[in-house]
């Protein structure tokens, strides 16, 4: 597992041994699932288990903002799959 950043209790992780699409978890007080897409424009959630709503809505943007880094982490570990 690679950390990336971390928002609040949350951290935005890229498991080694993972699968595509390319994707990010957030990890903390519960979880949390975005696919990447091909730019920020297409972040989106695709599982929530337990995250409150006003931190779901920190970690989206955090993710939206820093989208070239955490894909780039993603492409790291899994290449361009």
């Amino acid at each position: 597992m690679a950390t990336i950043f971390r928002v609040g209790a949350f951290r935005v992780v890229v498991y080694t041994n993972d699968h595509a699409p390319a994707h990010v978890h957030a990890a903390g007080n519960g979880s949390a699932k975005f696919e990447l897409g091909r730019g920020p424009d297409d972040v989106r959630l695709v599982e929530r288990r337990g995250v409150p709503v006003s931190d779901l809505r920190r970690i989206a943007k955090a993710i939206i903002e820093r989208h070239a880094e955490c894909l780039a982490e993603w492409r790291r570990i899994h290449g361009n799959r």
